[in-house]
């Protein structure tokens, strides 16, 4: 097997994350020492499009010659509000958003302007498409990044974001398998259950279905317990009734399945991350990311060599595995290069603008009037989930008072009454009042304030700067729209929208 030794073998199969914007000396001496072969990247790694492109170099020419093959280089670049790669590269839209589009093409430009990028900067692994059913709209984790409320929509748009990163010589890697979209716990914090039957799983397992037929490359687990799938108390990254007899036997997946990050809290508090992580390889998974401390991992390693010694890890797997991961690196190294001159280029930057200009959904079409003095309002932009990236300097409220004249307020996430009645005050010194709402339907102080602007008679706008469901709390006085993210992006295009340069014509691709 390419005659690696144990250690290299081993080492195939662990994605680690380190916490800077270069190779650290703990991080550089855990891949000489324990062979570990693939990387998972973050916003906290990235600063430009020059210094990724360094970093990737600088990682390949590493793991080559201490572990004798290429690395994985896997990146959460999704689109909207899960992106990595800093401003001076191109962010697509998220899911939601171009699902609101309803163009199956418009999907596969996405997939081919971020699968370019990813490229000619030295990122070979995609974790996405986002195969999750967002059938909870109380879903804290899931919400836009998901296609659709339906298997139909979920399956249509994520094949296609799926193999336009696969034909552009990306990996992809479909999640959070069986399904993590009838959730309303984050896995990130805790442990989540869905108590559906196998029957009714049908609907979150389709589009997974629908990827494998398609030929998806990668499939990563989700740390969520299904006792329909799985007696004991294992969620589905530990449980080799889910990955091995049915993801890999029932659906017949030949691919590299992934462990979402093991560092998570339904692993790490209930199981630890390295009898988790070794208890994951037992049961199919074939790369375990550990993303943050490469200490757990290298703990981990050491349980992975006594289990092959013990026989508890079985050898043949283990081997078929390793060899798995080892054609995936060749496929990965033939693909013809990318010029670095495309990422953030001007015709990626275009087509995308209008990709996202294409994707605002009008919810409530009713009169409204500036006026000569608007008032902006809302919060700051702030971490809905671990997976976000908080970017604080984007303010909706003072972004829009400076791009369209007016006054701005920020308010809390979850304003009081008390706040709220300050908030009324100023919007009877003005002649219309904009508010964005970030996830209102969870922080529903943000719903109270908007009806209650509603109630005074002054013309209210609303635009939900994440999920949308915040509109359907909302008084049918109030004018609103769909956006799907809370970007400087989205803020250029409001202001274009506003001033009658373009218009919302997305359709909404979920059920309010």
């Amino acid at each position: 097997m390419h005659n690696l030794s144990q250690l290299e073998q081993i080492g195939q199969h662990f994605v680690c994350g380190f916490p800077s914007t270069y190779l650290d000396e703990a991080f550089k001496e855990a891949v000489r020492t324990y062979k570990i072969a693939n990387v998972i990247l973050f916003a906290r790694n990235i600063e430009s499009k020059q210094q990724l492109k360094d970093l990737c170099s600088e990682i390949q020419t590493l793991v080559r010659e201490e572990c004798h093959t290429s690395a994985l280089i896997c990146i959460d670049q999704e689109g909207g509000m899960v992106t990595r790669l800093s401003d001076d590269c191109t962010n697509v839209p998220g899911a939601m958003a171009l699902s609101a589009t309803n163009d199956e093409d418009a999907v596969f430009e996405a997939g081919t302007i971020t699968a370019n990028e990813l490229k000619a900067l030295g990122v070979n692994c995609n974790l996405a498409p986002v195969l999750d059913v967002n059938s909870n709209k109380d879903n804290p984790v899931i919400g836009v990044r998901s296609f659709g409320d339906t298997q139909e929509q979920v399956s249509k748009f994520a094949t296609k974001q799926m193999e336009a990163l696969q034909v552009n010589g990306i990996l992809a890697v479909g999640k959070h398998f069986p399904g993590h979209g009838d959730t309303h716990l984050d896995s990130h914090l805790a442990l989540p259950k869905v108590e559906m039957d196998k029957l009714h799983l049908e609907e979150h397992i389709a589009p997974f279905r629908s990827a494998i037929r398609n030929g998806i490359q990668g499939i990563m687990s989700s740390h969520i317990l299904f006792p329909s799938l799985e007696q004991q108390m294992l969620p589905a990254t530990m449980s080799r009734a889910i990955l091995t007899d049915f993801l890999k036997g029932e659906l017949g997946f030949k691919g590299l399945v992934f462990s979402d990050c093991m560092e998570m809290q339904a692993i790490q508090k209930y199981y630890g991350t390295q009898a988790g992580s070794l208890s994951a390889l037992i049961s199919g998974v074939d790369l375990v990311c550990i993303s943050h401390h490469v200490q757990l991992a290298i703990e981990t390693i050491a349980l992975v060599k006594e289990s092959l010694l013990q026989g508890q890890l079985d050898r043949k797997e283990f081997a078929e595995s390793t060899q798995k991961i080892l054609l995936a690196k060749e496929m990965l190294e033939a693909e013809a290069p990318v010029p670095f001159e495309v990422v953030g280029g001007k015709d990626h930057t275009q087509r995308s603008q209008t990709l996202l200009e294409r994707t605002f959904c009008m919810v409530n079409d009713v009169p409204f009037q500036f006026g000569d003095k608007a008032l902006f309002v809302g919060p700051r932009l702030f971490s809905a989930t671990n997976v976000s990236n908080a970017d604080t300097s984007v303010v909706f409220s003072a972004g829009m008072a400076e791009r369209l004249g007016g006054d701005s307020l920020i308010t809390s996430e979850n304003p009081n009454q008390n706040e709220i009645e300050k908030v009324l005050l100023e919007a009877e010194l003005h002649t219309s009042v904009i508010v964005g709402t970030y996830n209102g339907h969870l922080y529903t102080g943000q719903v109270d304030l908007v009806n209650a602007l509603a109630k005074t008679g002054v013309p209210v706008f609303c635009v939900a700067l994440r999920n949308p469901y915040d509109l359907a709390l909302l008084s049918e006085r109030v004018a609103s729209l769909a956006v799907f993210e809370y970007t400087d992006k989205v803020l250029d295009a409001l202001s274009r929208f506003f001033r009658g340069e373009i218009e919302a014509t997305g359709k909404l691709p979920v059920r309010l």
